[in-house]
């Protein structure tokens, strides 16, 4: 991998902002740019026009130095109006002027790895927060990003390395009568104590791709029974069309929604009722499909109504209670609030087996995941073969080399390769 040409790249998303970011990073980048017109001042945010064959382009221009800087280059991001046309011409001028070339997907964190500046799970942490799209995926790439997995992972190659290296001293001095560089006892303690810290890893882990599927809720009932107004109420603006005439909501409507400290995906659907024609049909179909798949279904019972029975899965709730003089035993009114608090609460004591990341239950990849299992496994046969030193090197070297592989102290190019592809050109 190429880290010592300037890259330049475009590190803000596409849309309709005003602005776009671009980022340059590399050596004495400083000095070429002032070419351009680019006056860089360290660590300060400055005011400057950039020189284009077009003519002169005003800029914001933040530098810094490789010793403070994400990459540890000397790097220097730009904030330029957002138009493609002039984009374009910024990022030709900036190659030319500099040496350099346009960026590859994840280079900009490439270098901050080489370089020193993260390990390769923290880098790992950078694209997960970037693909994110939820909060409970956000959580568990923050735990990645800050280093958690990695503070867990280091001590027990350090354990390990220590280890290995006393087993292969007490090869080397296999001649030597007396001489013993490891005992049985201390062997077998240090491969316990670090298969049981892997173990309880991967019992408290929880899967990133699991992540990626919030639970689901689902508002259901008879039209007419109020569930478009909760849904704008549970949700905390008017997402959907609200009428006093039966039928108004036709498609399903998802909006992530949070009950208490659980993230959940809710989902307005049409109200059951006979169907009169195909299209009508079709709708009740879909909404009886999305109902057998819900986690929880928050079925709303208007005045007169008749509530339906009752399922595992299935909260009754007596909507527009300003209407209803009765006591029910959970009554909300959408329009006031009446009720709402105490149906989210509802909702999150049904959704508390739902998986949420922290610091003893990790979120991790699937790489993750697999070299934690070959570590075990490793682990287990230096513990069979405790008695032949060769087999036991072996078998720790192996376990070493896979920790490593999360770290990223001994990872091998392709799988460099194959972690930094995955993140967007500009990071």
């Amino acid at each position: 991998m190429d880290l010592d040409t300037t890259i330049v790249a475009v590190s803000s998303p596409r849309g309709n902002s005003s602005r776009a970011l671009l980022r340059i990073t590399g050596d004495n980048v400083f000095e070429s740019v002032k070419r351009l017109g680019i006056v860089p001042k360290n660590r300060q945010l400055v005011t400057g026009r950039l020189d284009l064959p077009e003519g002169s382009l005003p800029i914001l221009c933040l530098t810094f130095p490789a010793s403070s800087s994400y990459t540890c280059q000397d790097t220097i991001e730009l904030s330029i109006p957002n138009n493609q046309f002039l984009i374009s011409s910024v990022l030709q001028r900036l190659v030319e002027e500099t040496g350099g070339r346009l960026a590859g997907a994840g280079e900009f964190t490439a270098r901050a790895f080489f370089n020193g500046r993260m390990t390769l799970s923290e880098a790992e942490g950078v694209c997960a927060s970037i693909s994110a799209n939820n909060d409970g995926e956000l959580r568990g790439a923050a735990l990645l990003r800050k280093g958690t997995l990695n503070g867990l992972v280091s001590p027990l190659s350090e354990n390990i390395s220590k280890t290995l290296s006393l087993v292969e001293s007490g090869i080397d001095f296999t001649d030597e009568d007396g001489v013993v560089a490891i005992t049985e006892e201390h062997l077998l303690g240090s491969i316990d104590q670090v298969s049981s810290a892997i173990q309880s890893i991967l019992n408290g882990k929880i899967s990133m791709a699991t992540l990626q599927h919030l639970p689901h809720v689902v508002l259901a009932g008879k039209p007419n029974a109020g569930k478009s107004t909760l849904f704008n109420a549970l949700l905390g603006y008017k997402r959907v069309v609200v009428s006093a005439v039966s039928g108004t909501t036709r498609d399903v409507i998802q909006e992530p929604v949070w009950f208490g400290n659980k993230e959940a995906k809710l989902t307005d659907i049409a109200g059951f009722e006979d169907p009169n024609n195909s299209l009508s049909a079709s709708v009740q179909r879909s909404a009886k499909r999305i109902l057998e798949n819900a986690d929880v279904v928050i079925w709303c019972v208007a005045p007169e109504q008749p509530p339906p029975a009752r399922l595992d899965n299935t909260i009754i709730v007596h909507t527009k209670s300003d209407l209803c003089n009765g006591s029910k035993q959970l009554a909300v009114c959408a329009i006031s609030g009446e009720g709402v608090e105490q149906l989210k609460s509802t909702v999150e004591n049904m959704l508390s087996s739902a998986t949420s990341p922290s610091e003893d239950a990790l979120a991790i990849l699937p790489r993750h995941e697999q070299y934690l299992q070959i570590a075990l496994a490793s682990l287990l046969e230096a513990k069979d073969n405790f008695t032949v030193s060769e087999l036991c090197a072996n078998s720790l070297r192996e376990t070493l080399n896979a920790l490593g592989s999360i770290t990223g102290t001994v990872t091998p190019d392709e799988i460099l390769g194959e972690v930094f592809s995955t993140f967007c050109v500009g990071k």
